[in-house]
C-alpha cells in the first residue's frame, strides 16, 4: 500500500539522518536549479518536479516580482533568493494562464505572451503555460489565486476557494513592482515603535504631532502642501501643466492639489494624473538608473548591506513602478494619495541627483545616531545645493530611537537590521541662500514585507531635536555642512559602442572611476579622526576624574569651535594643528568637528553588566 502511494525511489536523507519520502509526483525538497528552458530570454520561470524535488529555475532576465505567483513558504522563498542572486529586476507585468497541448505534465513555465503565441496577440503579459493533464501536485507550488485560475482554465473545480486578489476584474494579476507607497503597518513592533501607533508618529513628527498643533508646532498638512508646491515648481511640472494642458498650478482647487489629480468628465476618461506628469520630468534619469542597475557589476544584497556608491541607481529606480508614469490610470481616491506621495518623494530624490553623497559603512551608525545639535550649530547649517541626498548602509530604526543606555545594549548584542525597519539615508532641501529648509525632510526607509520581500520608500519627517527622525535629519545636514567630502573622479570616456546603449554603459560601469561614483556624481564622506590627548585627571560628568570608578561610552557628536588643519591643493596639511608652531589662520582654523562614538575615561573599566540573564529558582537539592 505504501509503495503504491509513496515514491521510495526518490527518498532523501537529511542532515538529521531522517529519510524524507514524498508521494509519487510530489516533492520533499524545494531547490533552485538550472533548467534548459530558462536559457530562453522569453522564459521567466520554470517549475518542475524531478525525483522527489521541486526545481525552481529563474534567470537574470526574469521578472523579480514573480515570487508572488508562488505559494508562500519554501517555494516563494527559494525563488526570491534565486532572483536576487541572478540580479533580476521588477518589471511590473501582469500574468494570465494558458493550457498548452503537448506540454510536459511535470513542469510549468512562466513565459512572455509573444513567445507562447496562443492567441496570436502580444499584450505584453506573462503567461503560465501548463499541460492539460498536468501533475496536480504542481498546483500546491502556486499561490491560491494562480492555482484557481489554472483549474478554471482546465474547466475543473478550483483547488482553493480563493480567487484572484480583490480589484482584479479579469484573470490577470500584476506582479509586484518596486516600492510604490508607504507599506502597511507590520504586526511586530520595532523596539516599541509600532508602525502607525503613537510612538511611531512621535518618532517621525515630534511629541505634539498627534494633538492639535500649537502655535509654532509642526503641522504635517501645511508642510506637505508647501513641499508639494516646491517640487511641482522646481521639477518643471507646473510649466508642463500650463504648456500641455492649459492649467495653472496655483489656480487648481485644493482637493486636486492634494490628490495630484484633475478629474475629467465621465465621458472623457480618467482625467489628468499630475503625479505621473511630475514623474515624466525625471524619466531620463529614472531610465538611466534602471539601465545602470541592470548592467552594474555590483548587485544589491538581500539585506541591503555592503552598499556601494553606485547602488544609488537601483535604490532610486526601485522607488516607483513603470506604470506610474502613465497619466491616464484609473485609481481610487486612496490610490491617488499613495500614488501621489510616492511620485512626489521620488521626484524630490531625482532633484538631488547633482548633490548625492555616500557615507562609508564604518561611519553609517555614528552618523545616524549622532547627538542632537546645539542652537548655534543649527543656525550655521548650509547645504551644497537646492536638493541633496545622503546614502549609507541600513541602520536599524531601533538604534536611532534608542537612548544612550539602550544604544549600548543594542551594540553589545551586535544588532543588525534583520526584517525590521532600517534607515538608508535621506533627501534634504535648502533655501536659495543655501540655508537648510526645515519645512520637511524625507528619510529613506527599508523593511521586509512578509510576502513581497525587501522594499524601500521615502518617509516624510519633520526636523527637530526632540524626536528621532528630527535629530537624524539634522545630523545629515551637519555632515553636509561641516564635513569634508571627497569629490567624484572624472567620469570614464566611452571608447567604443553606441552612445547610450546598455552594452556601452556595461563597459563603463566596470571602470574603477565609475565604481567610485564618477557617473553618479557621488561625493564620499572623507573623515579623518581628530587628534586626541588623554588626561586621566580631567573632570567628568560624575565629578573630578579621581572620583569615577568606571568608564563609559559617548555617542557620536559634533564638537564646536575645534581646531581644523588647513590643507594645500594636494590635500596635505600646511603645518601643525596642535603643536607649538600651530598658528590660527595660517596652519589651522576653527569650526565644528565630528567626534565618532568613543570611550570616556578609557583608563577605567566599563561598568559591569548587571542585567539579569537567568535567575535560578530557590529549590531543595535533588540529592
Amino acid at each position: 500500500m505504501n509503495a503504491a502511494v509513496l515514491d521510495y525511489g526518490s527518498a532523501a536523507v537529511g542532515a538529521d539522518g531522517a529519510a524524507r519520502v514524498a508521494p509519487h509526483g510530489a516533492w520533499h525538497t524545494v531547490v533552485s536549479a538550472h533548467h534548459p528552458l530558462i536559457d530562453d530570454p522569453d522564459v521567466h520561470l520554470v517549475v518542475a518536479v524531478e525525483k522527489g524535488r521541486l526545481l525552481i529555475a529563474v534567470g537574470p532576465h526574469s521578472d523579480a516580482g514573480l515570487p508572488e505567483v508562488l505559494a508562500v513558504g519554501p517555494c516563494a522563498t527559494v525563488a526570491r533568493k534565486a532572483l536576487r542572486r541572478a540580479g533580476a529586476l521588477p518589471k511590473g507585468r501582469k500574468i494570465t494562464v494558458a493550457c498548452v497541448e503537448g506540454w510536459n505534465r511535470n513542469s510549468i513555465i512562466l513565459t512572455t505572451d509573444q513567445a507562447l503565441c496562443v492567441d496570436g496577440e502580444d499584450r505584453g503579459q506573462l503567461m503560465l503555460a501548463f499541460a492539460p493533464d498536468m501533475n496536480p501536485h504542481l498546483l500546491q507550488a502556486f499561490a491560491p489565486w494562480a492555482a484557481s485560475l489554472m483549474c478554471q482554465s482546465l474547466d475543473a473545480p478550483a483547488a482553493s476557494p480563493t480567487g484572484p486578489p480583490d480589484g482584479i476584474p479579469s484573470p490577470l494579476h500584476p506582479l509586484p513592482s518596486p516600492r510604490r507607497e508607504i507599506p502597511p503597518a507590520p504586526a511586530e513592533p520595532d523596539d516599541g515603535l509600532v508602525a502607525g501607533g503613537p510612538g511611531w508618529q512621535r518618532f517621525w513628527f515630534g511629541p505634539d504631532s498627534r494633538n492639535a498643533p500649537e502655535p509654532g508646532a509642526f503641522d504635517f498638512t501645511t508642510a506637505l502642501q508647501q513641499f508639494r508646491t516646491r517640487v511641482i515648481t522646481e521639477s518643471g511640472t507646473a510649466r508642463l501643466l500650463a504648456e500641455e494642458h492649459g492649467l495653472q498650478w496655483d489656480d487648481l482647487p485644493a482637493a486636486h492639489k492634494e490628490l495630484l489629480h484633475v478629474p475629467g468628465p465621465a465621458s472623457s476618461g480618467n482625467g489628468l494624473d499630475i503625479a505621473a506628469l511630475m514623474l515624466r520630468t525625471r524619466i531620463e534619469d529614472w531610465t538611466w538608473d534602471g539601465m545602470y542597475a541592470r548592467v552594474s557589476p555590483h548587485r544589491l544584497t538581500e539585506d541591503l548591506t555592503d552598499l556601494h556608491p553606485t547602488d544609488v541607481s537601483a535604490l532610486r529606480w526601485g522607488l516607483v513602478a513603470p506604470k506610474m508614469f502613465t497619466t491616464d490610470r484609473k485609481l481610487s481616491s486612496k490610490g491617488h494619495v499613495s500614488h501621489g506621495l510616492a511620485a512626489l518623494t521620488t521626484t524630490a530624490a531625482y532633484l538631488a541627483v547633482p548633490h548625492t553623497h555616500f557615507v562609508p559603512a564604518d561611519l553609517a551608525l555614528d552618523v545616524a545616531t549622532t547627538s542632537a545639535l546645539g542652537k548655534s550649530m543649527l543656525a550655521e547649517l548650509r547645504l551644497p545645493g537646492p536638493w541633496a541626498m545622503v546614502l549609507h548602509e541600513p541602520v536599524p530604526l531601533a538604534a536611532i530611537h534608542a537612548d544612550d543606555e539602550k544604544l549600548q545594549i543594542l551594540l553589545d548584542e551586535d544588532q543588525t537590521p534583520g526584517d525590521g525597519h532600517a534607515v538608508l539615508g535621506a533627501v534634504l532641501s535648502a533655501h536659495p541662500d543655501q540655508t537648510l529648509d526645515t519645512n520637511l525632510g524625507l528619510v529613506l526607509v527599508t523593511s521586509v514585507h512578509p510576502e513581497r520581500g525587501r522594499q524601500w520608500y521615502l518617509q516624510p519627517a519633520s526636523f527637530g531635536t526632540d524626536h528621532g527622525a528630527g535629530r537624524l535629519l539634522y545630523s545629515y545636514a551637519a555632515q553636509l555642512a561641516f564635513a569634508t567630502w571627497r569629490k567624484p573622479p572624472a567620469p570614464p570616456v566611452q571608447e567604443r559602442g553606441k552612445p547610450g546603449s546598455a552594452n556601452a554603459l556595461k563597459r563603463l560601469a566596470k571602470d574603477p572611476a565609475a565604481r567610485a561614483g564618477a557617473l553618479h556624481r557621488m561625493s564620499v564622506l572623507d573623515f579623518t579622526p581628530p587628534p586626541t590627548t588623554f588626561n586621566p585627571h580631567d573632570a567628568s560628568a560624575g565629578g573630578a576624574g579621581g572620583s569615577r570608578k568606571y568608564g563609559t561610552w559617548r555617542r557620536a557628536h559634533w564638537a564646536p569651535n575645534r581646531r581644523i588643519g588647513l590643507r594645500d591643493e594636494n590635500d596635505q596639511l600646511i603645518g601643525p594643528v596642535y603643536k607649538e608652531n600651530a598658528i590660527e589662520g595660517v596652519t589651522f582654523t576653527r569650526g565644528p568637528v565630528f567626534i565618532p562614538r568613543s570611550r570616556v575615561r578609557a583608563d577605567l573599566p566599563l561598568r559591569p553588566d548587571r542585567r539579569v540573564v537567568y535567575r535560578l529558582r530557590d529549590s531543595e537539592s535533588a540529592d
